[in-house]
């Protein structure tokens, strides 16, 4: 009789643990709009891991807003020369809408090296630039990797085209500094970068005819970051959209 109980008592009390850790689960589980350091909603952005530079390579500067995203017809790496110092020009990224940096990276080697920026990778806006501590500016994120060959002994200024993840805040600006974070952890942003891995929506993916189709494709993009963001989620119609999109030249 005794075994009896005891074995009642048992399935009673693992019954009561499963039931927790499913209340649990439950709740730590990601929801549209509820994002750490996204949309309006509180906390600081989570990352898996802090971004770092390559040995040799460094930030010249902070890392600032660029400005009207006219700076997209800058075309192909332009070559120009000041007190002796090769700089190498390029825009890279999707989206600038919104969220438009301004980079230079300096290789101090003597052998040209790659800086790998990742897909979902954070950059958030430096609060002490912000004297009313408000939050006003948004942050931004690349939605996939980007590589740059940074020569050696040279300089690689980039205009950096980004998505905002702040829906209703201040653009980029030139008078904001920002700060590479490193790849989110939101499994909803995951889901983006992987549905986005492939496609063409990258800004040289485009010519300056064809700068109406790439505005169209990542405006519509920004509304659906934003529908995760600061909205319920993401619709039949937005994932439809995206499996619509044309693939890379050269990526499957």
């Amino acid at each position: 009789m005794r075994k009896i109980k005891f074995i009642l008592i048992a399935l009673i009390f693992l019954s009561g643990v499963i039931i927790s850790c499913e209340k649990s689960d439950s709740k730590s589980k990601e929801e549209p709009g509820n994002i750490p350091g996204m949309g309006d909603a509180g906390g600081e952005i989570e990352v898996v891991e802090p971004f770092v530079l390559p040995e040799g390579i460094s930030l010249v500067g902070e890392v600032r807003g660029a400005g009207d995203s006219s700076v997209s017809l800058m075309g192909d790496e332009i070559i120009r020369n000041e007190s002796n110092l090769k700089y190498y020009e390029g825009a890279y990224g999707s989206g600038g809408q919104w969220v438009l940096l301004n980079l230079v990276f300096e290789n101090s080697t003597s052998i040209d090296q790659e800086v790998v920026i990742p897909a979902g990778c954070i950059f958030e806006y430096s609060h002490d630039d912000d004297e009313t501590d408000d939050n006003n500016y948004q942050n931004g994120i690349c939605l996939q990797e980007i590589r740059l060959t940074v020569f050696g002994s040279t300089r690689l200024n980039v205009v950096l085209f980004l998505y905002c993840i702040n829906k209703g805040k201040e653009g980029s600006s030139s008078l904001v500094s920002y700060i590479i974070r490193g790849a989110s952890t939101s499994e909803l942003i995951s889901f983006m970068v992987d549905a986005l891995k492939y496609k063409r929506i990258d800004i040289s993916d485009f010519t300056e005819e064809e700068m109406d189709e790439y505005n169209s494709i990542t405006e519509r993009i920004q509304e659906i970051i934003w529908a995760i963001t600061n909205g319920s989620g993401l619709t039949q119609e937005d994932k439809d959209f995206i499996d619509a999109l044309s693939d890379r030249v050269g990526d499957s």
